[in-house]
Formats: structure tokens, sequence, C-alpha cells
């Protein structure tokens, strides 16, 4: 399939999207009930069900098809189109800070309350008061908990006004209302189990929704039973019931996927893959993922804030060997921080691997006999396996590279306090607008210490860039938007300490009776309800 995302639908069916056509089904694939999706999958991460405390994938999977938000992306675009969901429309007053949005009528919640503007009143405050995790991102467009009474208002029935700090770009603030964030609950049924954690604890067992889908049942590190909502307002899902087991063994997955116990396997490795594809009765589908893999390079280090060390590094990394030999399937190639079919897309890859450059700037930077380094790495994969292959390819260049593995959460605190040389991680989008990335990547306010920005994280003094990124999220013409951002991407590829070397993807093996599926979707979650059954 071609990673060149955003460029067509990419929808699990039995053959257009998965690379075969559909075979005949083997006696063992009836063993799932004609009505029901049964999914193998890793969920033990699944550690919260509040949509305004959830900020996990696997969260985002279960709870943008059991909840409505304002907006929506077309699951059928990977260019990531905008839709209205529960805000028919609205319009921005003159000075572009006052948003006013129009609510869908006739909806009701699974539990038969009619949504109305207090329920949207109440779940756009409603994140801020509890302060979980993703708070920060209304706090990033000037909501906060302090304000949330005067700038989050009903003025009508079907009608809610929200006053941002700046006039902020109508697409940003639309797509920030695509996020699990901004999802809508029932509030008469969420107060009703309400204490003064305003029913977190409640909502984290159990669903105040009104989307295609009502959960039934939750077993944490077990599964999660899903039943259809036949009075959905988009129309009603094609399945009837949606069922997800914790199989946490990639083995165990493709064995209950090869005898028909389940219909998708969604974390096989590419060995596993390679095994199934071209197999009678299954077929193979990849799907887009706005995640990215980068490098990165403290510019506190004497040695790293030679910007001929940096040019030298980009040069080590092979990012087709990478792609197509150590994750096939799982990544493709790309070398800048906001993803494809993302607003303000670059498709420019400028670097390639060439020791023989590596070492010619290395030596005109006073290295002539190479250097050594260290690179921080989760100890799991897929990023200790790429640390592993660049220790190797650095190797060719006249870099030493040792690389020092240990948990995720020892790594991350060590990466946050900046006492790091080189580190490896994985980013991804928190909504589907390019500022979420760029507010981290290239932006850092001088004399402002944020642990939660990375170009902060990697000392990289950027007061043009900040101020450049800072203009893109107030520009409210989308063309001229998008390409601030695309000029921001390409200062930001000849200059950074960011070495974005590739793009995720989810791979799947599903029976090929499956159709409408898909693992994964420019909204940044699995779409159950298109799922079909031949």
């Amino acid at each position: 399939m071609s990673p060149r995302l955003g460029k067509r639908a990419l929808i699990l069916t039995g053959g257009a999207a998965l690379g075969s056509a559909a075979l005949p089904l083997t006696r063992a694939a009836a063993q799932t009930p004609r009505t029901a999706l049964v999914i193998a999958a890793q969920i033990d991460d699944l550690v919260a069900l509040d949509p305004h405390q959830s900020f996990e994938v696997t969260g985002s999977d279960l709870l943008k098809n059991v909840y409505d938000q304002l907006f929506a992306l077309d699951p059928t675009a990977p260019s990531a189109s905008l839709q209205p969901g529960l805000c028919e429309g609205f319009t921005v007053s003159d000075d572009g800070r006052t948003f006013t949005l129009r609510i869908r009528q006739g909806v009701r919640f699974h539990s038969g309350n009619t949504l109305t503007a207090d329920d949207v009143v109440f779940s756009l405050r409603r994140p801020l008061l509890i302060n979980r995790t993703p708070a920060f991102m209304y706090r990033s467009v000037g909501l906060t908990r302090e304000n949330a009474e005067a700038t989050i208002r009903k003025s009508g029935d079907f009608e809610v006004q929200v006053t941002f700090d700046k006039a902020y770009a109508p697409t940003l603030i639309q797509n920030l209302f695509t996020a699990t964030i901004a999802s809508v609950v029932d509030q008469k049924l969420v107060q009703q189990n309400a204490g003064e954690d305003l029913g977190n604890a409640w909502l984290n067992r159990n669903s105040a929704a009104s989307g295609a889908f009502r959960l039934t049942r939750y077993q944490p590190n077990e599964s999660y039973m899903l039943e259809r909502n036949d009075a959905w307002w988009r129309g009603r899902a094609v399945m009837q019931r949606v069922i997800v087991r914790h199989v946490p063994e990639a083995a165990t997955q493709r064995l209950l996927l090869e005898r028909g116990d389940v219909d998708v396997a969604r974390n096989l490795t590419p060995t596993d893959i390679a095994a199934l594809r071209g197999r009678s009765g299954i077929t193979i589908g990849e799907f887009p993922r706005g995640t990215i893999q980068y490098v990165c390079a403290n510019m506190s280090d004497p040695t790293l804030s030679n910007p001929k060390v940096i040019e030298a590094l980009k040069s080590l990394i092979d990012y087709d060997a990478i792609a197509n030999n150590l994750l096939p399937g799982q990544v493709f190639p790309h070398q800048t921080f906001i993803p494809r079919a993302i607003l303000g897309e670059l498709d420019s890859r400028p670097y390639r691997f060439d020791p023989e450059r590596a070492k010619r700037l290395l030596a005109e930077a006073g290295h002539a006999n190479g250097i050594s380094l260290t690179i921080d790495t989760a100890n799991s994969f897929p990023s200790l396996d790429c640390a592993q292959a660049m220790q190797a390819s650095f190797a060719q260049g006249g870099v030493r590279l040792e690389v020092l593995p240990a948990t995720g959460a020892q790594v991350l605190a060590k990466y946050r306090a900046r006492n790091h040389q080189l580190f490896i991680g994985i980013w991804g989008l928190g909504y589907p607008d390019p500022h979420y990335n760029a507010d981290s990547f290239t932006s850092n306010p001088p004399g402002q210490a944020n642990p939660g920005k990375l170009a902060w994280r990697n000392a990289w003094d950027i007061p043009g860039l900040t101020q450049q990124t800072d203009a893109a999220m107030l520009e409210r013409d989308g063309n001229a938007r998008a390409a601030l951002y695309r000029r921001i991407q390409e200062e930001f590829l000849g200059s950074s300490p960011f070495l974005v070397f590739a793009q995720q993807q989810v791979q799947v093996a599903a029976r090929a009776n499956l159709s409408g599926y898909m693992a994964s979707s420019p909204g940044l979650s699995a779409i159950y309800w298109l799922a079909a059954k031949t």
C-alpha cells in the first residue's frame, strides 16, 4: 500500500485496502457470530474510561465509538476533512474570540435523556474542573478552571458560546473539539452518580454517552463489550455487538485469528504479518496513525551544540532500512513533526543514510576521529530495537553510540529533566491539528521552564520559530495557515536537534469476510460502526 496518506481512503475491506481479494472462509471462521465484531488486542493500558480523563490510544478506540464530540473527522477521508458532530454549525464574533455553537437537536443519550446546551456546557467545563491530564488542551487556548463559568456559557436551549483568550484559527478550535476531551456526557446521569469528583470514579466504570455503541461490560485487563445504539442520530451501526479481548501475546492473537475465534488481531509482529500474508481467508490492512518516531539531541551538551554534528547524525539514520527491514508495514519514512494526513503536512525527505557525508561533517566540526554518545530509550519495542539499529548505522560514520535502556517512566523522567545526550521516543497527536505538535517541537518561549515542550527539553533556543508558531495558531485562513506550518517545517528540517525518522501506521490481520473496520482513522481512533461481515 502506498504510504502517501491523505491521498485516498484506507478502509479495511475484503479486497481493496487489504491487498488481497476476499476468499472463501474456512470452516473455523464461522465461530464468531455474524452480528459481532471480535477483536484481539493489547488493552492493559486502558486506565480511564472517563472521556475527560482518558489520554491513551486504547481509551480513544473505545470512547470515540461510545461518545459523540462537537465536531468529527470523516473516517473515509484521510485528508481529515471536518464534519459537523453534535455542533451543527458555528459563528465567530468580529474580534475572533467568541464561538457560538449551534447544537444539534433531536439527539438522545443512551439513557433516553435529550441532549441540550446544558449538557454541552457541563461537558466543556468538566475537564477543567476535574483537572486531569487532557485539560492542558483547553488551557492552551485560554480556558481555565478559574474562568470556566465565565468563558463557557449557555446562550439558548441549543446554543453555547465559548470565549477564548485570543482570536484562534477556527480550524484549530474545530480540530480541538474533535478530541476525546470534547465528548459530550449526559449531565443528568453523571450528576445522579457524582460525588465531589464530578462523577469521575463512576465514569471510569460506566458511560453516559450518545454515540454509535453503548458500553455494557468492562473488565480491566480482560475485555470490554459494546452494544449497538439503534437510535444513534447518524444511523445505526451494522454490527450489533463489539467485543475486544485483552490478548497480550502476539502469537496467541495470531492463533486465535487463524482458528477463527476472533475477527481481528491488532498487535502482531512483522514476522507474524509476513507469515499470514497471502493465507486463504486472511487479509492484511495498514492504516494511518498520527504518531511519529524521533531521536533528539540535547543542545546544552557541548558536542551536540555544534550544528555540523547534528547534521552528521541526520545522515547516519538508515531511514529506509528501518521502514523496510526492521518495522516493515508498521512505519514509513517521515522526517518532520507534522504527520501526513494533517493540515500543513510536508512530504519532504532531505536526509538519507550517508556515512561518508557524516564523517566529513564530523571532521569539519573538529571530530576527525569520531565521537562517543549515549542514547536513552525505553526497554521495549520498537524504541529499543530502533536504538540498537542506529547503534550499528552510527558506527559506520564514526559515532560510537551507547544504548541506555530503562523503563518508560525512568527514561521520561531523565528526558524531562534534560539529563540526556540523545533520546529516542514516540510522539502522538492529542488532537488532529498541526498546532498540537508545533506547540511542542517548535515553541520554546524564553525564560519559561516547560517540560511539556520537547524544544525546551532539548534546550533549543528558538525565539523566531516560537513567534512563527504563535502566529500560525491565530491564522484564520485555512490555506494560509497550512502554508505557515509548511514554512515552519522547512526551517525545522534544516536547523532542529530533532531527527524524525518514521511515521507509524497500524497493521492488522483480519478474517477476509470482514469489511469496513478501521484500526485507525484521521480521528485518531479505531472505527467500529462501519464494520460488516459477508
